[in-house]
């Protein structure tokens, strides 16, 4: 999974990815000021979603979630990698 450009508009179910997204919070923006912009992970919502159509597990999605904050963030790990793609699954169907 890499990040993508934020899709133009966002569906019910990307809204939700959104949601998970912001109480995640892989890196920390809205325990700075809740003031920030929902649309700070929109850049990760259609590969999650592209991801989610695989159907990956838990463990698939968690790593998958890490990596990218790593890599394309320049972050370390998060906390809650496991739990944010728990949350993400439950989302689909």
């Amino acid at each position: 999974m890499q990040t993508s450009s934020p899709p133009r508009s966002l569906s019910p179910v990307a809204l939700r990815v959104r949601a998970v997204l912001n109480e995640w919070d892989p890196i920390g923006v809205h325990r700075i000021s809740r003031a920030w912009p929902d649309d700070e992970y929109d850049d990760l919502i259609l590969p999650i979603l592209e991801a989610l159509d695989v159907r990956p597990s838990i463990g698939e999605l968690a790593a998958e979630l890490r990596t990218v904050v790593e890599v394309d963030y320049g972050l370390p790990a998060p906390d809650g990698c496991h739990d944010a793609a728990r949350s993400l699954l439950a989302i689909v169907p």
